[in-house]
């Protein structure tokens, strides 16, 4: 194969210091033309032995010098320093700035704080903005460096750990080499390193020996993947026979050409070349990754071949997906930018009614201003931002960073669960984020591998049909079918062995049980084997442990070696069996391996047998093997009816839902064999586009195969799946199962875990549904044939939903569509010849699939679950926008879709609208991708694996976990974050409302009604703890409750905590409390009289009986001096005071619905803090003018007086509050119940459920949980009929609290 086009990189071992001309050590530059090169050699020069390798005609210079990599001196590589720290002393402070103010929230504060400082526009003082916002913006930073910090010392402790290279004496003898220790930082491209037992690899390095027979090391890669399984690595024949010591590996020569640095943790490619020999294609095989551990090995040596960031670990942690928004924070999103047009709006009202104002009222007769807070000179230029300014806070300047700490906690009580901890094997739930919280409770489409997330991936050997006959293993139990028992079958082939007389049957039942014990890539692991005497033999052999990345694989030599076809040895080219128990061993040459991959679905081995025969074995999944099969005029009679009972055998055994598997065989002859193996090490060399050469290679010779049996093996379900998929059902959950098994087997395991019920109509979408004969030429024609289908079975779906035609009653039919992948295939493959992103086509059988209950994806490799998931993603996308978020033919059942002006009525009543959040579960690497296209991503922390669990957003040990998740805690988060958000924008609007409405009575000039720092102090003091303790801890129901009753879980699909309708809502309620907070101290304090033309500014400032009030003399007077300033602040207070008590009371207890002693705790110290401040800020307060411009306020020692000597103060206070939350709250809850009344009657008929007795079983006392959750149950039992209730949030409230349904604050009553 001509290396015209290879690209990657090119060294030479020996690794040695020469010296040059000049006395100097160098490592060599690269030659030209000769793609990255490090000059190695000992004795002799790099460059004269280069002269004896092959050349390739052209290549590519290829260095990395991003994320910080620096090169080693003297050499195109990167250095083997890792730095995962993200900042430096040097880039912290600016990198920091630019992360910090990229938030639009940061920069638009930043705006105001400029505002601010420019002189007469500021009526909060100049610094009242900036202080704050920088005090959230150090915070930030500061966590940022903490964590930064940790990062580095890590950094430090990997970088600086020991390591042992090769030094080559200067005298050129191999003999008086040695081991350098060094720190891991200092180990480069074509050093030879050594490594022992239980040391981790410092970096991505080709193993050249073993202290192991045949080069065989093992490494365990938990830290990569998570995969505790060891894993075999293996030198090269040619490197591991050729060094044995330090000094024959200080003399050994050849030329390494490997790929570029890549992230792909699973795939190799490079040659090794020596002196005048053909090229030795490396695999993965012989690479060992860093941050992998060497076990059961004593030492290897090995040449580096990825250092620092250019190794893979390092690269693939580089390629994280995009960030992911919750759809509430979209809504979020939406109301501040309306909040904000409408301060602009607001601010601009305002500049033209001052204006209006001023033109009367500013100046007197004399010309001097009317009023103590003009000037003489109107700057109407700047009066607009003024108002800006003053109505900044508007928008909440902490809601996020809040926000944040709130969903911290809640991740807290998530990760410290028992209900999602798995005592078997010591996993509690994780969180690799805590943005998404509030996601899990508005999930509406759940989509779910198969193996190892709704089954316990512990594969169980069941049966095997080979020769005509099923046969059960050992272990398996007798069965009603025509099954016979393995171990007789074998001591029937034993005895025929014995004989030298083998029967037909016999003979092709000891080629299939070969088949099993050869064509696999199992490592058996002596190291954890154990004694045990063979009942059959007189000699003491061990009970070999397998390990596997393929838990199929391991059964099915598992089997074999219960069936005594033994594998006991594997050595670099050759495997060592042991069968029946005979006295010696027989050795099976491995002349080639192919591995199997998702694209082939298919494993291949070449085989030398004892007898000198060639044999192909090829394992696979049934409809691959079947197209690779013989012709049947090419089989014997018994090898026909062989393979018609298999395929027969192969669906009994799919329809129980077992894995099944076909082998099938070639005999090769040498001159064949060696034609293809020379293209196969051609394509094995190959370093560019290797898979598909390799592939392309491997389909020449995976032909013309003859059926010799196959395997079914049992995938048990995990505890609890068939309940939770049936909770999932009720909390209108639509699951989609996504698998590679076959059809037969994917739908049998739907019916095991309750995927599809007794009653269920099931719509199937394949081949030979959809009336396409084999592989069709055209796949147009394949195309109408599936919208054939598509249109048939929607109008099928309809006739079973629809009562009748005309009526929007739905039957409570289930519905479940099974498709298989290869026909996704063909709508991709048409849809790209079209140029068409999605088709017409597509995009119905996306409506049909979203409108069904279940749907079953079967033959789906990984590319095509995570391209489904991201389709139904974006169709749910569009479709949000349609009132009820569903589905077009759930709309059209519903009574068809909604007209122009419907649509335009429910825009105008902010109609809540469907959620359409996916939530993708899986727990191999192969699901990742999945995991990453869907709104969250769980990753089950199972037997393949962390590489789920870590790129997930969150990870639970067992699918049965998705209930406390989902329902409990995904439900509380929504909530808990929907009234967090809610009351931070209602608190703002409460408070900072009073400063328009103060407006009235200041002729809209600007004027603060709060002195600046009291007023700047609102938000991190007086009012963020009772937003953030019900943001941490509110529950509106009990988790008993919640768990029972999984219909109360579309309380968050339905947006109905959060939506712009209730968020218009509490703005209004934060307005109304606003006026009230100015209008209700006017009224009291005379802000409707005229003045009296006896009135006198000396008369006593405080609420004295005289008929001129404080607020005439002040605001309303044509005076000036100090009582003017010291008027202000009184008014301010009272208006200030009620509005703290508004939004603590509101928060707390009206809208709270778990009151703990935090809630207590909180609310007595938000006031206690506001009277405190109060107290303490007046006795230190300086004089005006020390801030900047002059205030209007004089606070010195005010507070005292006020609450000491005026009853009325607190009387107005008391009178505040109290209106407004009666007037507003009580009354809005009163009428939300008068609602309810007039909707469902008395109860809606529920009186006779409210009250559900359940005594304990046979006398036994019931735990109060427990007892809990059984009344619970019953009581939705009955929440059907005319008035469905079961999603009915206040009545289950009422229920609660008429059963003595208990909560506590961070775990349920009874709960341990």
């Amino acid at each position: 194969m001509s290396d015209t086009k290879l690209v990657g990189r090119r060294f030479y071992v020996n690794y040695g210091a020469r010296t040059n001309a000049n006395g100097r050590s160098e490592r060599g530059l690269p030659q030209s033309g000769a793609g990255e090169s490090t000059g190695v050699g000992g004795s002799t020069g790099a460059g004269g032995g280069a002269q004896q390798f092959d050349q390739p005609k052209r290549g590519s210079f290829f260095s990395i010098f991003s994320r910080s990599a620096k090169p080693a001196r003297g050499s195109p590589f990167v250095d083997n320093t890792v730095r995962t720290a993200r900042f430096t002393v040097v880039s912290f402070l600016p990198m920091q700035l630019l992360i910090q103010f990229s938030k639009v929230a940061n920069v638009y504060f930043l705006l105001i704080s400029a505002l601010q400082l420019i002189p007469t526009v500021s009526p909060t003082g100049q610094f009242t903005t900036i202080l704050p916002l920088s005090f959230f913006v150090v915070v930030s930073m500061v966590k940022e460096g903490y964590d930064d910090y940790f990062r580095h010392k890590q950094d430090a402790a990997e970088n600086n750990s020991p390591v042992y290279r090769l030094h080559v004496s200067k005298d050129g003898n191999p003999a008086n080499s040695s081991w350098e220790k060094i720190s891991c930082k200092n180990v480069h491209v074509g050093d030879i390193i050594r490594i022992k037992d239980r040391e981790f690899v410092p970096v991505d390095l080709i193993v050249l020996s073993s202290s192991n027979t045949g080069g065989v090391c093992f490494v365990e890669t938990s830290n990569l993947d998570g995969e505790t399984n060891l894993k075999q690595r293996q030198a090269l024949k040619c490197t591991s026979d050729s060094i044995h010591d330090i000094s024959s590996l200080a003399s050994y020569h050849a030329m390494i050409h490997t790929e570029s640095p890549s992230g792909d943790l699973y795939n190799f490619d490079g040659y090794l070349q020596e002196p005048g020999a053909s090229k030795t294609p490396l695999t993965p095989i012989q690479l060992l990754q860093r941050g992998a551990t060497l076990r059961n090995t004593h030492e290897i040596y090995g040449i580096a071949v990825y250092t620092g960031e250019e190794s893979k670990i390092r690269m693939n942690s580089y390629t994280p997906p995009s960030a992911k928004m919750p759809h509430l924070q979209h809504v979020t999103n939406k109301v501040i930018i309306l909040i904000l047009v409408g301060l602009l709006l607001l601010s601009a009202v305002g500049s033209l009614a001052y204006i209006l104002w001023d033109r009367g009222e500013r100046l007197q007769s004399n010309g001097e201003p009317r009023h103590w807070y003009l000037t003489v000179q109107s700057n109407y230029s700047l009066l607009f931002f003024t108002f800006v300014v003053l109505f900044n806070a508007f928008i909440p300047i902490a809601l996020y960073v809040s926000m944040e700490v709130v969903k911290v906690v809640q991740v807290y009580f998530m990760m410290n669960d028992l209900d999602m901890y798995d005592a078997e094997r010591d996993i509690p739930c994780q969180a690799n984020t805590s943005s998404l919280n509030e996601e899990l409770g508005q999930v509406q489409y759940v989509f779910s591998d198969k193996t190892g997330t709704l089954t316990e991936n512990v594969m169980e050997f069941r049966l095997f049909s080979v020769a005509g006959s099923s046969v059960r293993h050992p272990s398996c139990p007798p069965r009603e079918d025509d099954s016979i028992d393995g171990s007789k079958v074998m001591q029937s082939v034993a005895t025929g062995m014995a004989r030298g007389a083998l029967t037909e049957d016999h003979q092709q039942i000891h080629e299939f049980m070969l088949s099993m014990a050869l064509c696999h890539a199992v490592v058996p692991d002596l190291s954890q084997s154990t004694d045990l005497s063979t009942p059959n033999s007189s000699n003491s052999s061990k009970q070999i442990i397998y390990q596997s990345a393929s838990a199929d694989e391991v059964a099915i030599v598992n089997a074999a070696r219960d069936l005594q076809y033994v594998y006991k040895e594997r050595r670099p080219s050759s495997i060592i069996l042991n069968i029946l128990n005979q006295p010696s061993d027989a050795e099976y040459s491995l002349l080639t391996l192919i591995d199997f991959t998702s694209d082939r679905k298919r494993m291949s081995t070449v085989y030398r047998y004892p007898d000198g025969r060639i044999m192909l074995l090829t394992k696979g999944a049934d409809n691959v093997i079947l197209e690779r099969l013989c012709q049947d005029s090419l089989l014997t009679p018994s090898q026909l009816s062989a393979k018609k009972k298999t395929l027969l055998d192969i669906t009994g055994y799919a329809n129980e839902g077992l894995r099944t598997l076909l082998y099938g065989y070639r005999i090769l002859n040498e001159q064949e064999y060696a034609s293809w193996a020379q293209k196969y090490a051609e394509a094995t060399t190959s370093i560019t586009n290797r898979a598909e050469t390799i592939a392309h290679v491997a389909e020449e010779l995976e032909r013309g195969l003859v059926l010799l049996g196959a395997t079914a093996i049992e995938d048990r379900l995990q505890d609890g799946v068939p309940e939770t998929i049936e909770n999932l059902r009720r909390a209108n959950i639509r699951v989609w199962m996504l698998t590679g098994d076959k059809t037969e087997t994917a739908i049998n395991i739907g019916r095991t875990c309750n995927l599809i019920k007794k009653d269920s109509h099931i719509m199937v979408l394949n081949d030979e549904s959809c009336k396409i004969k084999g592989r069709s030429s055209s796949t147009a024609d394949d195309v109408a044939l599936i919208r054939t289908w598509i249109d048939s079975s929607i109008d099928q779906f309809m006739s079973l939903k629809r009562v009748s035609p005309k009526s929007p009653i739905l039957r409570n039919s289930h519905v479940l569509v099974v498709v298989e992948g290869r026909l996704l295939s063909r709508l991709e493959k048409h849809a790209g010849a079209t140029d068409n992103a999605q088709d017409a086509t597509t995009e119905k059988l996306l409506d049909l699939l979203i409108a069904c209950d279940n749907v079953i994806c079967c033959r789906f490799s990984p590319a095509q679950k995570a391209l489904l998931v991201r389709a139904v993603k974006n169709r749910l996308s569009k479709q949000h926008s349609l009132p009820g978020g569903s589905s077009p033919l759930l709309t059209e059942l519903q009574g068809g879709g909604p007209s122009t002006w419907k649509r335009v009525l429910d825009t105008l009543l902010l109609r809540p609208r469907q959620s359409g959040v996916t939530l993708g579960v899986g727990d191999g690497a192969n699901d990742i991708p999945m995991l990453l296209s869907a709104h969250v991503g769980i990753g089950i922390t199972g037997r393949e694996g962390l590489a789920a669990s870590r790129a997930s957003d969150y990870s639970i040990a067992k699918f049965r976990f998705l209930q406390p998740l989902l329902f409990v805690h995904g439900r509380w988060s929504y909530q808990r974050i929907s009234l967090f958000v809610l009351g931070t924008l209602y608190k703002n609007f409460c408070f900072y409302g009073t400063q328009a409405v103060f407006q009235f009575w200041c002729g809209f000039s600007g004027t603060s009604l709060f002195e600046q720092w009291t007023l700047a102090s609102n938000n991190v003091l007086f009012t963020s703890l009772p937003v953030m303790v019900v943001g941490m801890f509110e529950k509106d129901l009990n988790r008993s409750t919640l768990l029972a009753v999984p219909e109360l879980y579309r309380y968050g699909q339905e947006n109905k905590a959060f939506n712009f309708r209730i968020q218009i809502r509490w703005l209004l309620q934060g307005m109304f409390h606003a006026i009230i907070s100015v209008l209700i101290p006017a009224i009291f304090y005379g802000g409707f009289y005229r003045s009296t033309p006896g009135g006198s500014l000396t008369t006593p400032l405080f609420f004295s009986a005289n008929t001129t009030s404080w607020f005439q003399q002040t605001l309303l007077s044509d005076g000036s001096g100090e009582y003017q300033e010291t008027a202000l602040y009184p008014f301010g207070t009272v208006s200030y005071t009620a509005t703290v008590l508004f939004c603590t009371i509101k928060v707390l207890y009206i809208e709270s619905h778990n009151i703990t002693f935090v809630h207590h705790a909180v609310g007595a110290l938000t006031f206690i803090v506001w009277v405190l401040w109060q107290f303490i800020y007046s006795y230190i307060w300086a004089p005006k003018g020390f801030f900047g411009a002059d205030t209007g306020y004089e606070y010195s020692g005010l507070y005292f007086t006020i609450v000491h000597t005026q009853l009325r103060f607190w009387m107005v206070v008391i009178l505040t509050v109290v209106i407004g939350l009666v007037c507003e709250d009580i009354g809005l809850k009163f009428f939300e119940l008068l609602s309810q009344l007039v909707r469902h009657g008395f109860w809606g008929g529920r009186q006779d459920s409210a009250v559900v007795d359940v005594g304990g079983q046979g006398g036994m006392p019931v735990d109060e949980y427990e007892l809990a959750s059984q009344k619970a149950r019953i009581a939705a039992k009955n929440a059907m009929g005319e008035h469905n209730w079961a999603n009915d949030v206040s009545w289950w409230q009422f229920w609660e609290k008429q059963h003595g349904v208990r909560s506590s604050l961070a775990k349920d009553a009874a709960q341990a």
